[in-house]
């Protein structure tokens, strides 16, 4: 359980700082805090794991918190 509540901290953390790539010059902030809603939505995905699949439950989580992370950081390249 304890690793869990560490993951939900990281998850926060990390929607903490796309917000506050939000507030950037030149970035899209619509783009920005749809990532940060989807990062969010996460959270609750991991108290509820799938029975007899939980790698692969997990390695699915990391894939869309990534795919969401990698959206804000092709924003941010765009205002350089």
């Amino acid at each position: 359980m304890a690793s869990r509540r560490n993951l939900k901290k990281r998850i926060s953390y990390i929607a903490g700082d796309l917000f506050l790539a939000s507030l950037f010059e030149g970035v899209n902030r619509v783009v920005v805090l749809e990532s940060v809603e989807n990062v969010l939505a996460l959270i609750p995905r991991i108290s509820h794991t799938q029975p007899g699949n939980v790698k692969g439950y997990y390695k699915k989580l990391r894939e869309d918190l990534n795919k969401e992370v990698e959206k804000v950081a092709d924003e941010l390249a765009k205002i350089q």
